[in-house]
């Protein structure tokens, strides 16, 4: 049996236990390193407004070939321009996505609505050592930063089971077409990104009466001018591309 694909930046993923991790600390001072091999992390529809302020935001497809929306963090395969060689963020904004890290929700059981706190134990920051914050305090109880976390959890799922509903109306109403960037560099290098989706003006002006309604009503027109505008960011990652031409080509072929 083949091994369950673990979500981008999780390696060693296991449910949180009071008996395995007592003695564990967390120190989330540990910068954005994680990141640094990714070059798009999915967004809630409720971030777009303030992802589109400093992102692309586009459309992709996950392995069950749904549509899902993607802030693009790089213009290469494995290439995360948001994040600098200290480990630090070069945007104002971080999706939720990346705050959520090293923790994260999986189903329990055969039951969809079941879950259980898991943590990546790969992640630096985890410790024996007593820096941070207990993850556990003696009495058995989630400490500060957990306490923190498990609320985010919560309310991540909650706004990407509404992203959802939001893509599969867009899928259902046949809005999204295939884009390719054609990205021209100040070296004179030009290549192009396939892969993502768009939705073009011309495909919102063709929809039914019934479907403007449904995505006005759902306010799901705002999320959809957003995205549209957010395209624009893509003049910022050629920008940060070229500012950091040497080490970004390092290993790319000629």
């Amino acid at each position: 049996m083949a091994a369950q694909r673990q979500p981008i930046f999780y390696r060693d993923v296991v449910p949180l236990s009071r008996e395995r991790h007592k003695d564990w600390y967390v120190d989330l001072a540990q910068g954005f390193h994680f990141t640094a091999g990714t070059n798009s992390v999915y967004v809630a529809g409720t971030e777009f407004p303030m992802v589109a302020r400093e992102y692309p935001i586009v459309f992709a497809k996950d392995a069950g070939e749904k549509l899902v929306p993607v802030a693009m963090l790089g213009l290469r395969p494995n290439q995360n321009l948001m994040v600098a060689d200290d480990g630090t963020w070069r945007a104002s904004y971080v999706p939720a996505y990346v705050r959520r890290y090293p923790f994260i929700l999986a189903n329990a059981s055969q039951d969809a609505n079941s879950f259980a706190v898991c943590i990546d134990e790969s992640y630096s920051g985890f410790n024996t050592a007593g820096e941070g914050e207990r993850l556990i305090t003696d009495a058995g109880e989630h400490g500060e930063i957990l306490a923190n976390s498990v609320k985010f959890l919560e309310e991540f799922h909650k706004h990407s089971e509404i992203t959802a509903t939001f893509c599969q109306a867009v899928a259902e109403a046949g809005l999204v077409e295939s884009m390719q960037a054609n990205i021209s560099l100040k070296s004179g290098d030009k290549f192009s990104l396939a892969g993502l989706y768009c939705v073009p003006r011309n495909r919102i002006k063709a929809m039914s009466p019934e479907q403007l309604k449904l995505f006005v009503d759902r306010d799901y027109m705002d999320l959809l001018y957003l995205h549209m505008y957010s395209l624009s960011n893509m003049d910022k990652l050629i920008a940060l591309f070229d500012e950091s031409a040497p080490a970004a080509n390092e290993g790319q072929p000629a």
